[in-house]
């Protein structure tokens, strides 16, 4: 039966763990990062006035819109590419 771990055991349990979270912070960060990002070369939609309709709840679907939360709040947006 092994005693309780010595001063030695637990500075290098230490060291190992500092070690661990300096391999996570120079490597697996950067890339946990960029992967949790939004694509920075799509820019978000904004949509003018005339393309939103307020709504506090879904009414059924309209041919043309969406049914979503986005800037201008809850309601309807119009469903096309912007040019």
């Amino acid at each position: 039966m092994a005693g309780p771990p010595s001063q030695a055991t637990k500075a290098l349990a230490a060291l190992g763990a500092g070690a661990m979270a300096g391999g996570f912070y120079w490597f697996a960060e950067p890339r946990l990062r960029s992967a949790l990002s939004p694509l920075s070369s799509v820019p978000p939609r904004v949509y003018s006035e005339e393309e939103f309709s307020a709504s506090s709840a879904f009414g059924g679907q309209k041919p043309g819109w969406v049914f979503k939360l986005d800037h201008r709040g809850l309601g309807y947006y119009q469903d096309s590419q912007p040019e």
